[in-house]
């Protein structure tokens, strides 16, 4: 029985009771007013001892609560350039619903990559750079380029030095002839003064040419030549090739030996420089100290360099996240009942650009009193009545008992949640109330609530009929649960027998 019903049921019962209760003692009045004999005991209403169930229940009201509800707010600003939903559609958690204009976010990204390449490029710098500059070859130094505080770069040229070691010979070679030759190669340099071979090895290969006199067109290949104790500046040479298929190629004319060109030292490091070692003039060897480093600076330089990096790095992540929040997505399953977005148009920072429903399954949050809160558990059946259907109930089943309460007015009320089957046509937001079954007794003996008047804990009494009499008499009975229609009997009394309905339904 709902409660509707039993409020109803509770109202004639009193009417009836109370109403034989009164005429009762209204025709005793008459009587003895006309001291004429009673006719008999009265008449009320019975109820019999059965065995059946009792409910224990606790009523609260609540409001009807979607399994989950999510306002989607947009978190990069700007212009909405496309919307991909409708209001009222289905979607799954990770579909795009819309995306937001990003180019001033992708500029900025792409000035973040940029500061990131030129950092560790200056990183790298830092970690090669040497403490010192030294001589690749062996010569006499021509000019010292730098001093004691200068600042270099890998490329900076620091010294111009003259190699002592060889002696370099141009030959001169026709068109075709030249086309044999490339930097690198082994050749042979014929001596004719003393009738010997020099090994040589090609550095320059002119395939322009140029006219000269006497000769007509010429096309030069230098030969570096390691210098022997006997050979000088000024010696004839013929330098000559034989290719693998036997063919000999030789210069035009015999040409004479000459300084190399002056190699220009770099530093191949970045600093400053410290302590300059050579002076003008100076012959060196291959892996002779130039110049010793400044390096004071640079351990704190690489740590300051090492921190802007990562900052940078950090930077360049937050920016990619910015990038990826312009398509907004649906954090949860379920029906968009709300889309406040249109293309070109900015969303209201205050407002939800959409909002999200799940309705899979459907809740009636309870606020259940601080005093019943002891007697919840999860597990617990309800019946469920929405106010937008009526009197009809809905079966639910406890699933979450809240640790903490919300205070209102007085009292303290704790947010009970009963999940709800067959409710597809509840709304989120619909009230309503419930009757949250507790405790239940199955085929036990026992009384409508009206047939028992409760003493205290475990202790009540009804009333009988007096056998010889007639008369209405107390007797005491041992109680159980207190349903919302019935109540346990323990003991005092047995099945099938009758009780007297004496105070109708004012016990309620």
């Amino acid at each position: 029985m709902n409660k509707k019903t039993w409020i109803i049921l509770s109202a004639v019962v009193v009417l009836l009771g109370g109403g034989g209760y009164a005429g009762y003692h209204y025709l005793g009045s008459k009587d003895a007013a006309a001291e004429q004999p009673q006719e008999g005991p009265p008449s009320f209403p019975t109820a019999v001892v059965d065995r059946g169930d009792v409910k224990k229940t606790i009523f609260a009201s609540g409001t009807v609560e979607a399994k989950a509800r999510e306002e989607v707010k947009p978190e990069l600003a700007g212009k909405v350039e496309q919307v991909f939903v409708k209001e009222g559609q289905r979607v799954n958690k990770g579909d795009p619903l819309f995306s937001i204009d990003s180019t001033d976010a992708a500029l900025e990204l792409q000035k973040q990559e940029l500061s990131i390449v030129r950092a560790q490029r200056e990183l790298n710098d830092l970690k090669n750079r040497k403490d010192r500059i030294a001589f690749s070859m062996g010569g006499k130094v021509k000019e010292v380029l730098v001093k004691e505080g200068d600042t270099v770069t890998p490329e900076t040229v620091v010294a111009k030095l003259v190699d002592t070691d060889h002696l370099k010979i141009t030959g001169k070679f026709s068109a075709f002839e030249a086309e044999h030759f490339k930097v690198g190669q082994k050749v042979k340099v014929f001596i004719s003064a003393s009738m010997i071979f020099l090994d040589g090895t090609v550095t320059k290969v002119d395939l322009i040419g140029k006219k000269e006199k006497g000769v007509g067109g010429v096309h030069d290949v230098e030969v570096l030549v390691k210098k022997p104790g006997a050979l000088y500046v000024g010696d004839l040479g013929e330098v000559q090739y034989v290719n693998p298929n036997g063919v000999l190629f030789a210069s035009q004319m015999a040409t004479p030996f000459e300084d190399p060109d002056v190699v220009e030292v770099v530093a191949g490091t970045h600093g400053k420089v410290g302590k300059v070692e050579v002076e003008n003039g100076d012959e060196v060897k291959a892996g002779q100290l130039l110049a010793k480093m400044d390096m004071s600076a640079s351990e704190l330089d690489l740590k300051e360099k090492e921190l802007a990096l990562k900052e940078s790095l950090l930077t360049l992540e937050q920016k990619k996240r910015e990038i990826a929040k312009k398509r907004v997505t649906a954090p949860i399953s379920g029906v968009i009942t709300k889309l406040e977005v249109k293309p070109g148009e900015t969303p209201d920072s205050g407002k939800p650009a959409a909002v999200i429903m799940d309705s899979s399954a459907v809740y009636f949050v309870a606020a259940v009193d601080e005093i019943d809160i002891p007697s919840i558990r999860v597990g617990q059946t309800a019946e469920v009545y929405v106010t937008a259907f009526g009197n009809k109930p809905f079966t639910g089943k406890v699933v979450d008992v809240p640790k903490e309460g919300t205070k209102e007015d007085k009292s303290v009320r704790f947010a009970v949640k009963i999940e709800l089957t067959d409710a597809a046509e509840m709304k989120h937001g619909m009230t309503g109330d419930c009757d949250i079954y507790v405790e239940k007794k199955e085929n036990v003996l026992r009384l409508p609530l009206q047939a028992v008047d409760v003493l205290e804990d475990g202790k009540g009494t009804v009333m009988v009929k007096d056998p010889k009499t007639g008369e209405p008499t107390p007797k005491e009975v041992e109680i159980g649960i207190e349903g919302s229609e019935f109540i346990e009997i323990k003991s005092g009394i047995a099945e099938g027998e009758e009780v007297l309905m004496m105070n109708g339904g004012e016990g309620m």
